[in-house]
């Protein structure tokens, strides 16, 4: 089966199942229906993981093409020729060295470099725009509550004093003619919103692949740091410690909504409990649930006291899929359901902030690897986060 055919399949079965659900409304769901459901999920299930398998290859295929870059970017404007001549020379750097480029070549490099503020001064190199984006692209398949989030992109990695409150607390009041508008009575805490720096850790690549024409250089090492970068910075941002070099992440910065009674599992009430702990106001449009896919699993089988399912699929194109009527965001760097953890986070993400650095820097090892005819690449990336409405988002915990 191609895969257009196995989409269409899952999208079917997905419709399917939506239908089923709608059909059967407030009524209690029939042992007959309960086993219609299930084998639809499993179905449903199998033919999404072999989906994303073959979309994975897809895109593999597609970056290690020759794109002939700096052909497709030259326009008429200059612009667009410089950056197809930087991305050429980056090119290049990587290939070869950047000891090895020629004048113009080392000229655009130290120019891209010099208008990076804060780039690495120590050897490193700044990536282009075309490869920045590309990592960050990729990273979107690692980073789920970066996906909800909303995301600041700065030049500069100068510290940023953010206001944080309790949003809840927050109200207008009536003011009379001629008399002056006084100052909230809510108290602002102030979060310190930093640029930690994170590194991809060393990438070793052998001289022979280097050498190969046919692989398009950037785009391995672009798909090799943003899986890396990805990783990390998701688990940053909702397990970070707060402390030395670390990012204070979600699940330090957002109050608890509900507490489970059992250590090692979840009910409907208590989902229930920690959806209606969070403000209505955040409870619109935008809201969410996060959880890891271990939770998803458990979640999946989930019945409300009608037995009437609580998660239905997706269908692409059409409806998102979602839990209890509102979607969901899948973070591997959420807890797992044990004593004492967050295994779920419900509210507004809009309201964490995360603050990425542009300009990211990159270094080429050209001798630590010289007796096993190797290069080593080492990214860096800067980012920080906040979560500026206290109210907006809150944890579920297990006993």
């Amino acid at each position: 089966m191609i895969l257009r055919e196995k989409v269409e399949k899952r999208n079917n079965i997905a419709k399917q199942m939506r239908a089923l659900n709608d059909e059967i409304g407030d009524k209690k769901w029939s042992p007959e229906q309960e086993k219609r459901w299930g084998d639809m999920t499993k179905e449903h299930d199998d033919l999404d993981a072999s989906i994303q398998r073959e979309e994975r290859l897809l895109k593999l295929d597609e970056d290690n093409l020759d794109n002939n870059q700096e052909e497709r970017n030259l326009g008429a404007d200059g612009q667009e020729s410089k950056e197809s001549r930087y991305n050429a020379a980056f090119e290049n750097g990587i290939r070869r060295g950047f000891n090895n480029l020629s004048v113009e070549e080392r000229q655009l490099i130290v120019q891209s470099r010099a208008q990076s503020v804060g780039a690495d001064a120590e050897g490193g190199f700044t990536a282009p725009t075309q490869f920045r984006n590309q990592v960050m692209e990729t990273m979107r398949s690692f980073g789920g509550l970066a996906s909800i989030a909303t995301i600041i992109n700065t030049e500069n990695g100068n510290e940023i004093a953010w206001p944080v409150s309790n949003g809840v607390s927050e109200m207008g009041v009536m003011l009379g003619e001629n008399e002056e508008a006084g100052e909230g009575d809510v108290t602002f805490g102030m979060e310190k919103l930093g640029a930690k720096k994170m590194t991809s850790k060393i990438i070793r690549v052998s001289n022979e692949l280097l050498r190969d024409s046919a692989v398009n250089m950037a785009a391995f090492l672009s798909n090799r740091i943003a899986s890396r970068i990805g990783r990390g910075e998701a688990y940053q941002l909702i397990q970070g410690s707060g402390t030395g070099h670390n990012v204070k992440g979600l699940l330090l910065q957002a109050n608890t909504g509900e507490t489970t009674a059992g250590a090692n599992s979840i009910t409907w009430e208590e989902l229930l409990a920690l959806k209606h702990s969070v403000d209505p106001a955040y409870r619109a449009a935008r809201s969410h649930w996060l959880f890891n896919d271990a939770t998803l699993l458990n979640l999946k089988q989930m019945k409300d006291n009608q037995n009437r399912p609580l998660w239905l699929p997706s269908v692409i194109g059409d409806t998102p899929a979602t839990f209890d009527s509102d979607p969901y965001q899948i973070d591997q760097g959420m807890d797992t359901m044990a004593s004492g953890k967050a295994p779920v986070a419900y509210g507004d993400f809009s309201k964490v902030q995360v603050r990425r650095v542009a300009g990211m820097a990159i270094k080429r090892l050209n001798e630590k690897y010289a007796e096993l005819d190797q290069v080593g690449f080492l990214a860096f990336h800067r980012f920080d986060m906040v979560l500026e409405d206290l109210d907006a988002v809150k944890l579920l915990k297990n006993a």
